[in-house]
């Protein structure tokens, strides 16, 4: 009966069905759970289709936009797999400074046809992922400080229900539906097929300013980061790296090394004779005081672009597990575990990406009761585990658990997007704020009591 989907679709036993699963996943650790098919709707109207044919046929459902998530959340164990993949229409209201955009849009193809219009959009910081999962989990994009988490930047979407009806939602309809989509990832109960998005001006200005140091200095490059950030705008944002000896930036002296990023989006020049760009990035002085960088670099760079570093940072072919962590900790005493735990890392290609929202002020800028996404601290630690050979699988996930357990005591709950909630699925309620956690599984209830919808991947198809 599963054939009979009128969308195409690929069934178990096609030869192409195992390439229509894992496409998109970057993961190469993703094995297990399988569907019994893959669904490739070409328009709104055969989403509809697909989801009222599963349901008819009784099969669960999955959903995926792009595919970029390291926990495969859409590759699950039976039912059909809808890949929106060919929904990514692109339409700008350039007067209006909005735009409707398919879940299939990838972050790097808004972005660059934003900025053909002199338009921008908070898209992802890696460009790969579909706007479907990025705004569905919250959408930590460029400029989350002054922007915000991209979710917000959502005025309406269309959504197909479990019932296999098409509504729409916004802050004056659907309002339930409209506050679940922006934050429960792939717990959302429906399948979105577009979103209506505010958009902003394109910067006039955006600079990054970059500086290497050996990881051993790791207590004193944090503590001028900490210090500096005192003084710095939510419009510059600083990310903190610690590196193993197979990323860049490391010499044969110090193969291990702390990187530190900053970048500033400078909206609009003023009228005074100021430098923008230069009074932006001031608090950041030249670097660590008394340290000497093993690399530096400042200049100019495009919104547009702002991906690529990132991109390189998820080789192809590899294998992936990850975490995150909230603190109420500044900083540099949220990152005080990582050195000698770095050093032991048994793959030099894994990293720990640390930053303050806003620099700092993140939880007080964010709007609360909005969303279901709500969380925020003072300090995010996002722990990327990497290497090649399955015979390393152990040895990688026991150091993940040896950075999660010095991490989880000052720990006040976690990312959705890439949290390590196979393995640990109590990271999925403490992704979100305590008081809205029963809201958030209420309503996944009541919009889909049958639960058609697979919802949080609590079982484990990576290993």
């Amino acid at each position: 009966m599963i054939a009979e989907l009128r969308p195409e679709t690929i069934c178990a036993g096609d030869e192409r069905f195992e390439g229509a699963v894992v496409e998109g996943v970057f993961n190469a650790m993703v094995a297990g759970g399988r569907p019994v098919a893959v669904v490739r709707p070409r328009n709104e109207a055969e989403v509809v289709q697909a989801v009222r044919d599963a349901a008819a046929v009784g099969q669960r459902v999955a959903v995926r936009s792009g595919g970029h998530s390291w926990v495969a959340a859409s590759v699950r164990e039976g039912g059909v797999l809808i890949d929106l993949g060919e929904l990514d229409g692109i339409a700008v209201d350039a007067e209006a400074m909005v735009a409707t955009i398919g879940p299939g849009v990838r972050g790097k193809a808004l972005s660059a046809a934003l900025e053909a219009k002199g338009l921008a959009f908070p898209v992802g910081h890696c460009g790969d992922p579909g706007v479907g999962g990025f705004l569905l989990g919250g959408g930590l994009g460029v400029n989350w400080g002054a922007w915000l988490p991209s979710c917000f930047s959502i005025r309406s979407l269309r959504v197909v229900t479990a019932d296999g009806e098409l509504r729409t939602a916004s802050v004056d309809e659907n309002q339930d539906l409209f506050w679940l989509a922006r934050g429960v990832g792939p717990g959302f109960p429906g399948v979105v097929t577009s979103f209506e998005v505010q958009l902003r001006p394109a910067p006039a200005e955006v600079r990054v300013s970059t500086w290497t140091y050996p990881l051993d200095e790791l207590a004193a490059v944090t503590r001028w980061v900490t210090e500096a950030s005192a003084g710095l705008e939510p419009n510059v944002e600083v990310a903190v790296v610690t590196q193993g000896v197979g990323r860049p930036g490391g010499t044969a002296e110090h193969p291990l090394v702390v990187g530190v990023a900053a970048t500033a989006v400078i909206e609009a020049h003023g009228d005074g004779d100021g430098d923008g760009v230069t009074d932006a990035l001031a608090p950041l002085g030249d670097g660590a005081p008394g340290l000497v960088p093993l690399g530096r670099f400042e200049g100019p760079a495009r919104l547009s672009e702002l991906h690529v570093p990132v991109d390189a940072t998820y080789p192809e072919g590899a294998r992936y597990l990850a975490d995150t962590f909230w603190t109420h900790l500044p900083l540099d005493e949220a990152m005080a575990p990582l050195e000698a735990l770095m050093a032991c890392a048994p793959s030099g290609k894994s990293y720990v990406l640390t930053g303050m929202p806003a620099n700092g002020r993140g939880a007080e800028l964010l709007p609360v009761g909005e969303a279901a996404y709500g969380l925020h601290d003072t300090t995010v630690l996002i722990v990327y585990v990497i290497w090649d050979d399955p015979a390393d699988d152990a040895a990688n996930r026991a150091w993940l658990d040896e950075v999660a357990a010095a991490l989880l005591p000052t720990c006040t709950g976690h990312v959705l997007s890439e949290a390590d909630i196979r393995e640990h699925p109590e990271r999925i309620a403490r992704s979100f704020r305590d008081e809205d956690w029963p809201r958030i599984r209420d309503l996944i209830a009541r919009f889909d009591p049958d639960t058609l919808f697979h919802g949080f991947p609590e079982t484990a198809p990576v290993g």
